[in-house]
């Protein structure tokens, strides 16, 4: 009989976890349609997902904690620019969200159709195919210097890359900004997922790593918003590092006190699904 009551308590515990995370799924969903001048953690007292284009005292900030009241200067100037990325509480409270809502908030950049031009009279065809192939050449001669894999990264990768030969000096430390334990606790009964390490906006340098451990090619990166990335931990000689095993940098790694910024965190997955998270020391990275 008593296990038949507990199990039903656990049941119970499990259903209400899954219906909270697929509240919290869809409310980050909507989020993610708002323009892009808007903060995400921009909230009404009343209404989490509701908002005001124009600063308004019913707004409030739900980054973390306690829904914090926010003063009008505060939002026309933050809350409600696209310079909103850069605000310490927004920067605190991309830290404590799950990976898969803060990809809900990463919105694509918008289809922007090609233009339709109308047809030139006949007179005017051959000289313009002329200047058509004028315009040309100077494209045909950059493809031709950089080759095709430069080119696509020259046009679609969104952050720009710096390569360098020779190990550079310690990047700019500047710190993460103080945040508390990211996710919820983890149980004893939780299952170890990975490792991810996590970037903010701007700029971060990263190193291939020689079998022998010493540090070959780097790369400087400028991230153009926070970023995660599953990771593995190496060491050798006393020279730890993080090497990404998927996405645009993969096989590229970052070293404490070397790459700029970061921080790791472990993942963990509850018996419901739910993912946790704790945050790795400074002396742990």
């Amino acid at each position: 009989m008593f296990g038949r009551r507990n199990r039903g308590k656990r049941e119970d515990v499990a259903r209400a976890e899954e219906a909270r995370e697929a509240e919290r799924r869809a409310l980050f969903e909507q989020l993610a349609k708002r323009p892009e001048n808007v903060c995400p953690f921009l909230g009404m007292a009343e209404d989490r997902a509701g908002y005001q284009p124009e600063p308004n005292g019913e707004h409030r900030c739900y980054a973390f904690g306690d829904p914090a009241p926010l003063s009008d200067e505060q939002q026309r100037h933050v809350c409600l620019e696209r310079g909103y990325s850069n605000c310490p509480r927004y920067l605190r409270g991309v830290l404590v969200i799950p990976t898969e809502e803060l990809e809900a908030l990463r919105r694509p950049q918008a289809h922007v159709p090609v233009p339709v031009l109308p047809k030139p009279p006949p007179k005017a065809r051959r000289s313009g195919a002329r200047r058509a192939l004028v315009l040309l050449l100077p494209v045909l001669l950059l493809i031709a210097a950089v080759g095709v894999g430069g080119w696509y990264l020259l046009v679609y990768n969104p952050v720009a890359v710096v390569p360098s030969a020779t190990p550079s000096a310690t990047a700019a430390a500047t710190p993460f900004p103080e945040t508390p334990t990211p996710g919820p606790t983890v149980a004893p009964g939780d299952t170890r997922l990975r490792d991810e390490v996590t970037v903010l906006q701007g700029s971060n340098t990263l190193f291939r790593i020689n079998a022998d451990g010493t540090i070959g090619d780097q790369v400087t990166v400028q991230f153009s918003r926070f970023s995660t990335a599953p990771v593995s931990r190496r060491e050798i000689n006393g020279v730890r590092w993080w090497t990404t095993l998927s996405g645009t940098y993969r096989g590229w790694s970052y070293i404490k006190d070397r790459s700029g910024p970061f921080i790791v965190r472990t993942v963990y997955r509850s018996a419901s699904g739910q993912l946790h998270y704790t945050q790795l020391s400074g002396d742990e990275t």
